[in-house]
């Protein structure tokens, strides 16, 4: 399968309303078309408190950006857990046909706080995960009845995705369930922004061995990545440009947990997390970043690139510094 390449946006700033953001993005948009790129990807978060990052509602984002851009929309990832999977059939079969079949579905657990805050226990998430993605793919069908442990659902969806059986279900995860799940129930494999690269080297293949066992091509396999991207023309041009809105978006993950090592141990507080390098980012000049791509390609599989490139409430003109130069000196060598 030949690489593929996405932006995977922060749809909030909390200095810029969300209507002026979605015009710049619609601009970016524009640039990341004619160079080649393949998609845009909106987060689900359900913050507290002010600060960058993802929505609570990017279904909304993607059905806004949906008339604006011929690139493929794409979730990454939803928060499968806190969503019924009817209403969730629903709002993507109408977003499947409002974009003429180009969405893809990204899909994740979420933190056991956010389950809790909705009332669900957390415990459930797992089996909560398996029967949403079930259902969704049994609705999508068109099957007129659902039943499990925790959805009983009568009737069908009207009208239907665009997309027969549905928009693709790309599932995220680290644990070894998850690469199951990915392949048993899901069209891909995806990995978080905080994902470090020995992890999805170990969930790549978890995940490229299931689909072996299940006798599936594995040139038809998705393996996809969120990595945070900042490109300049040096190494250390771009270093010491992004490192404040690349530590922002690492530091974040760090407070909530989801931060891990090598080894999978927690990292620290005491840990420099721009050291970390391309295990969690691409940052540097675009024969730099070009060659971390290869890294991933060759040494864990992944074919899918959602680059990260707006974070940290990031001025709009080193975003689309980014993906000028991606565009221009590094898909070239993918194609």
């Amino acid at each position: 399968m030949p690489l593929r390449f996405g932006l995977a946006l922060d749809f909030w700033n909390e200095a810029r309303p969300l209507d002026k953001l979605l015009d710049d993005y619609t601009y970016l948009l524009g640039r990341a078309e004619s160079y080649g790129f393949d998609s845009v990807w909106a987060g689900e978060n359900r913050p507290r408190e002010p600060g960058p990052g993802h929505v609570s509602s990017p279904l909304l984002i993607l059905a806004a950006l949906s008339r604006n851009t011929r690139l493929r929309l794409g979730t990454g990832v939803l928060l499968l857990p806190l969503w019924h999977p009817l209403a969730l059939a629903y709002d993507a079969a109408v977003l499947d046909n409002l974009c003429s079949g180009r969405l893809v579905l990204g899909v994740g657990v979420g933190l056991p706080q956010l389950m809790e805050r909705y009332g669900l226990p957390p415990d459930e998430a797992g089996s909560r995960m398996d029967e949403t993605l079930c259902a969704l793919k049994k609705l999508w069908a068109g099957e007129q009845r659902f039943a499990g442990k925790h959805f009983s659902i009568e009737g069908g969806v009207y009208p239907a995705p665009l997309q027969p059986g549905g928009p693709p279900l790309w599932v995220a995860g680290k644990l070894a369930r998850s690469a199951e799940r990915a392949a048993t129930l899901g069209d891909g494999w995806y990995a978080a922004t905080p994902y470090h690269f020995a992890l999805i080297q170990k969930q790549s293949r978890r995940y490229r061995e299931h689909l072996d066992g299940l006798g599936r091509d594995q040139a038809r396999a998705t393996v996809a990545v969120n990595r945070i991207a900042f490109v300049a023309e040096t190494d250390e041009e771009a270093r010491k440009e992004g490192k404040a809105y690349v530590s922002r978006v690492l530091e974040f993950y760090r407070q909530i947990g989801q931060l891990w090592d090598t080894q999978g141990n927690l990292v620290g507080a005491q840990e420099d997390l721009y050291e970390m390098g391309d295990a969690l980012y691409f940052a540097g000049s675009p024969e730099t970043c070009a060659a971390s791509i290869r890294k991933y390609r060759d040494e864990a599989g992944v074919n899918y690139f959602n680059l990260r490139i707006s974070m940290g409430g990031m001025p709009l003109e080193l975003a689309a510094r980014t993906v000028t130069l991606f565009g221009e000196r590094v898909l070239p060598q993918f194609r």
